[in-house]
């Protein structure tokens, strides 16, 4: 499929407008989501569950999708920045990000006596703690990449980083997704409109995370070279 439409031009032009408007949809999605929950936990002077509601999903839903994005060649957010600034563009999103959720999860497990007694919960305490692992990886491998390539190759480095940010990014959205069904959600949003948040967390999911694994099955392929 792709060697067709690289022998046809108009063809080409026409794949990249349907990826670009894409991903325009994705812009809009995350920034509606983003806005809304900003809203409501303003409106609730961002205590409790309000604060924790805020701060994982400005990280993850927010900051982490447009960091998953950024070497996304259509993104009219970073398409004009070099290889070595997306890099950067995305190690400053994830490490905001990353920590904006993790501080979001803290402060609801002080101001909660009862822990991790829902499906919601659970997913949390992992996506928390591969968020934790992640942020750790990340650190070590931007500030302190010699000390890190001693003990694994580049390529072993890149599939590795790669392959556990999906999942970490992944447990957060399903985070996300059942946060939607719990009694503060219900409280405080009609429950008519819920289905609509799922649908457009869902779709941002699917569109945020091609880039990704795109990415990956190249950075595997790479990988087995030097396995080999």
């Amino acid at each position: 499929m792709e060697t067709a439409i690289a022998n046809n031009p108009n063809t080409e032009i026409n794949w990249q407008q349907i990826q670009s408007l894409v991903n325009t949809i994705n812009h809009v999605l995350i920034g509606l989501i983003g806005i809304y929950t900003t809203l409501l936990a303003k409106s609730l002077n961002f205590q409790d569950t309000a604060l924790h509601m805020f701060l994982t999903i400005i990280g993850i839903h927010v900051l982490g999708a447009e960091a998953l994005m950024s070497h996304y060649p259509y993104n009219p957010l970073t398409n004009r920045l070099s290889h070595r600034n997306k890099c950067r563009y995305h190690a400053v999103l994830q490490m905001i990000g990353g920590s904006m959720a993790l501080l979001g999860v803290l402060g609801k497990i002080r101001s909660t006596e009862v822990h991790f007694a829902t499906w919601h919960g659970k997913i949390g305490l992992s996506a928390a703690f591969m968020c934790f692992s992640s942020l750790c990886g990340g650190f070590l491998n931007y500030f302190q990449p010699k000390f890190i390539h001693k003990i694994y190759t580049k390529a072993e480095v890149k599939y590795r980083h790669n392959f556990f940010g999906m999942i970490t990014f992944s447990l957060g959205i399903a985070t996300i997704l059942l946060g939607y069904f719990t009694q503060f959600f219900f409280k405080y949003v009609d429950e008519s409109i819920t289905p609509a948040f799922v649908l457009a967390t869902a779709l941002m999911y699917v569109i945020t995370i091609i880039s990704p694994l795109q990415s990956f099955r190249n950075k595997l392929k790479y990988r087995k070279k030097f396995i080999n």
